[in-house]
């Protein structure tokens, strides 16, 4: 028989020695299936969102079956400037393009006055001064009548100095031309003889062959009768002689340009800027006609805003107005002379294609 002692003990020993790294796994093992099932048994009485981003300090109550929706409102946009502006120009001021400017009319024009501002006006507008601070107009910079243009004086002639050899001798008296001094007579009975008779002239001679009618103190023998300044063949015609524009209200204004010059005002030739020019002429005549007509003068100082639309047609539509104390003939009489001049002249395709189909006026009637 053989008997075997020292295997066991080693068995032994290694068992010893295995038992602590068991021993730690299994008490990961356990301590992780203890935690997990805790978590499950737990779960439900938290909410799952408070887990979700990172939250620092904040307190969140749930509020189940409840939801709400917000919009932030975008930032509000500086109100924008009407890129159209009409304008009224000073029509004694020259033509000239301005560089860059909302304003048009029915001329090109820059601003300008007769002294330069000491204070900047930002919308490059001119000074106004002797004029009044209650009534607020700023496309107006002038004010006048609706006289029709009236003639000028006639151009008179003016001389022009020629230096030319042709013209020179245009232009020289002819010099007087006298034969010699003395007649001779024949006398006697013979044919051979010779006799004369000397008798003396009042002109003195000229040793000329015949006797020319001119002037005495010239020496040209071929210029004419008597001496004529030359004047200019075409000379210029009348030209009409300027009014202010129509009649109309001005403001004060301190501000003005640094551009000295005839009083002006920014503004670039249009089709619509002359179409505003030649409505607005219309209805003021209509509007003063009315007035005369009727024999009826609103309070001073009252003044009525109208609203009204036209469109590619000529056509007017009142939308709106605004009384104030002028009465029922004062409203009447604006209204008049907006709708009774129609149909104004038709846009043309240029005007249709920038305006659209219509336009909306808003016209200040005061009564003064």
């Amino acid at each position: 028989m053989v008997t075997q002692t020292q295997e066991p003990r080693k068995k032994a020993k290694a068992l010893r020695d295995e038992d602590p790294v068991h021993r730690s796994i299994a008490i990961g093992i356990a301590c992780t299936i203890l935690f997990h099932l805790l978590l499950i048994w737990l779960s439900p009485q938290f909410g799952l969102n408070k887990f979700n981003g990172s939250h620092r300090g904040i307190a969140v109550k749930t509020n189940k079956g409840k939801t709400f929706d917000f919009q932030l409102d975008p930032m509000p946009e500086p109100p924008k400037q009407n890129p159209f502006r009409y304008v009224d120009t000073n029509p004694d001021a020259p033509e000239n393009t301005p560089d860059k400017t909302p304003n048009f009319s029915n001329r090109n024009q820059q601003s300008a006055q007769p002294d330069p501002a000491k204070e900047k006006d930002p919308e490059n507008r001119p000074s106004i001064t002797n004029a009044q601070d209650q009534i607020k107009n700023d496309a107006s910079i002038v004010t006048g009548n609706l006289a029709k243009p009236q003639q000028g004086a006639a151009a008179s002639p003016q001389v022009v100095k020629d230096d030319s050899k042709q013209t020179q001798e245009e232009l020289k008296a002819r010099a007087e031309q006298t034969p010699l001094a003395g007649t001779e007579k024949n006398e006697g009975k013979s044919d051979d003889g010779i006799a004369s008779n000397i008798s003396k002239s009042k002109s003195p001679t000229t040793h000329a062959d015949q006797e020319v009618e001119g002037a005495h103190d010239a020496k040209d023998p071929t210029g004419g009768l008597v001496a004529v300044n030359q004047t200019s063949k075409a000379q210029p015609k009348a030209r009409p002689r300027l009014t202010a524009p129509r009649s109309t209200i001005l403001t004060n204004r301190v501000t003005g340009v640094q551009n000295v010059g005839v009083l002006g005002m920014d503004a670039r030739w249009s089709e619509y800027g002359e179409y505003m020019h030649e409505m607005l002429e219309i209805i003021q005549v209509s509007w003063y006609r009315i007035l005369e007509d009727s024999h009826v003068s609103p309070p001073r100082g009252s003044h009525v805003v109208v609203t009204f639309k036209i469109n590619s047609k000529g056509e007017t539509e009142i939308i709106k107005v605004e009384d104030s104390d002028s009465g029922k003939q004062g409203v009447l009489s604006c209204e008049s002379a907006i709708t009774d001049p129609q149909p104004y002249r038709k846009w043309t395709e240029q005007m249709i294609s920038v305006l659209g189909e219509e336009q909306t006026i808003t016209l200040s009637f005061y009564y003064q």
